[in-house]
């Protein structure tokens, strides 16, 4: 009986294989996207912290040099907001590309997967068409042991 060979293994094989790597470089960039959030929380939390230093400062008579560096603190606070926002937002469009480009390396490989196992399922027919066409033969054979001589 001669075994199963599917001749796009190879193909299978590589396409399981750039699944696995999609599914990698979509890890790092949820890893990405987390840390530029955590990023973004943090500068946020910044701002805030600067704007109630700044509001505490509102009752209390204070020199102008240090209200101007206060207000200098708070737009270099929300410059760095707005750029981890930026950095945020395409850490989403990666995550959401990676996400796209995984789906469509699953896809592929699952198209030969199937293909596969539907040749698997011929061969398995064909195998147990041959397998009885043998024991039919032999059957014949044992009932008209003379005929089949020459």
């Amino acid at each position: 009986m001669k075994s199963f060979i599917f001749r796009l293994e190879r193909v299978f094989r590589l396409r399981a294989q750039t699944e696995r790597q999609r599914a990698q470089e979509l890890a790092l960039a949820i890893r990405d996207e987390q840390a530029r959030r955590d990023a973004l929380e943090r500068a946020a939390a910044r701002l805030d912290r600067c704007s109630e230093q700044i509001a505490g400062t509102e009752g209390s008579i204070a020199a102008a040099g240090t209200l101007r560096n206060l207000g200098i603190t708070v737009a270099a606070a929300a410059n760095q907001m707005e750029l981890a926002e930026v950095s945020h937002r395409d850490a989403l469009d990666t995550v959401a590309s990676e996400e796209q480009q995984f789906g469509l390396a699953r896809m592929e490989r699952r198209v030969v997967e199937r293909l596969r196992e539907q040749r698997r399922t011929a061969w398995g027919v064909e195998q147990s068409r041959d397998e009885q066409r043998e024991i039919d033969g032999l059957a014949a054979h044992r009932r008209n042991p003379g005929s089949a001589q020459p």
